[in-house]
């Protein structure tokens, strides 16, 4: 229980730096194009927020271990999982290295451990 508790406190607190690093991409006033998010697990996991909210779910999960709670967990797994694999598809069409464009890097997973 214990473990499940600090798993999902470790992966909450990276998903809110996660989504600290996203939220700095945007210019003044949330304007401004898409760009290729770096930094933290961003430089080798394309959907590093996913990810962290995935695993703090299952953190979350260890420590109550309710029927619901694992429900959740797989219906929120696909989910994202989806918008993980569509997010990557799009980063690499913006970002093919094209008229100037900068490439977007080969990260090791889309989604680990699934992708």
């Amino acid at each position: 229980m214990k473990i499940g508790f600090g798993l999902g406190i470790v992966c909450q607190v990276a998903n809110f730096y996660c989504h600290i690093l996203l939220r700095n991409l945007r210019g003044p006033g949330g304007k401004g194009g898409y760009q290729i998010p770096s930094g933290f697990l961003f430089n080798i996991v394309t959907c590093a927020n996913y990810t962290t909210e995935i695993y703090q779910w299952l953190g979350f999960n260890i420590s109550t271990q309710t029927v619901a709670g694992y429900t959740f967990l797989a219906v929120a797994t696909f989910i994202m999982t989806n918008w993980a694999l569509a997010k990557h598809r799009r980063l690499k069409k913006l970002f093919d290295g094209k008229d100037g464009r900068p490439k977007y890097p080969r990260r090791w997973v889309i989604l680990p451990p699934f992708l």
